[in-house]
């Protein structure tokens, strides 16, 4: 019984990811797919409500994009066996105050007692020339690091639309990091003050690969920390 679930399983990956990726990455994933089984993950999507966050040259605005992508990683997540929650699933704040606004996503994250928590934003800056996603780490927990290094790598990997992403995971004190003592990134899928990305992040075709690419992250940060565990290193 317990192989023909494990058939039913890869055979629903391998489907669901169809369009996603080459046949040796949709294998590779579906293989390994099976770590996340029963993990509690947080995902988290940034902004909401009176807190729009970024907002593009024409219009876009970053609370909806990254609500759409954590939507796409959560069916991805939840076909792989995954417990997952959203911070937010429609346009709203956790409360009036930014701080505590954070103060309710770590909450909950302590209250389902999450694997993961997985804050998901979209990135700005002055010049409209800078592109591509990025990953943010904190020294909160030991496994922080490497799961931002695989999933930029991922990401780096999975999408070049706009030329190479020489993006690399990095280091930075965010506030909803530094307060959680489970394994936690942050991802900025890409830039709204670019147009060209701009366009790309409201396709969702797009915030689909986006989803996909941290989705390969995450169970290439499982499958090395269970082989990790596995043999003792």
């Amino acid at each position: 019984m317990r192989g023909l679930s494990v058939f039913l399983l890869l055979a629903l990956l391998l489907g669901l990811f169809y369009n996603l990726s080459t046949l040796p990455l949709r294998k590779e994933i579906a293989v390994l797919a099976s770590r996340v089984g029963q993990r509690i993950i947080v995902l988290d999507p940034g902004h909401g409500g009176f807190d729009g966050g970024a907002r593009g040259l024409s219009g876009v605005e970053e609370e909806e994009i990254v609500l759409e992508v954590a939507r796409y990683l959560a069916r991805y997540l939840e076909g792989a066996g995954a417990r997952v929650f959203l911070t937010r699933d429609e346009d709203e704040e956790l409360a009036e105050d930014k701080v505590e606004d954070l103060d309710a996503r770590i909450r909950l994250a302590e209250e389902v007692a999450a694997d993961l928590f997985l804050s998901i934003h979209a990135n700005s800056f002055p010049s409209p020339y800078e592109y591509g996603a990025q990953t943010f780490y904190c020294h909160n927990h030991s496994a922080s690091e490497a799961l931002a290094k695989e999933i930029q790598g991922a990401l780096v990997e999975g999408i070049d639309v706009l030329g190479y992403n020489y993006r690399e995971a990095q280091f930075a004190e965010y506030y909803i990091l530094r307060k959680l003592p489970i394994p936690a990134v942050l991802i900025e899928v890409g830039f709204l003050s670019n147009p060209r990305e701009e366009a790309l992040l409201s396709q969702g075709a797009y915030q689909k690969r986006l989803a996909w690419c941290i989705f390969v992250g995450v169970v290439r940060h499982f499958s090395r920390t269970d082989l990790g565990e596995e043999t003792g290193k």
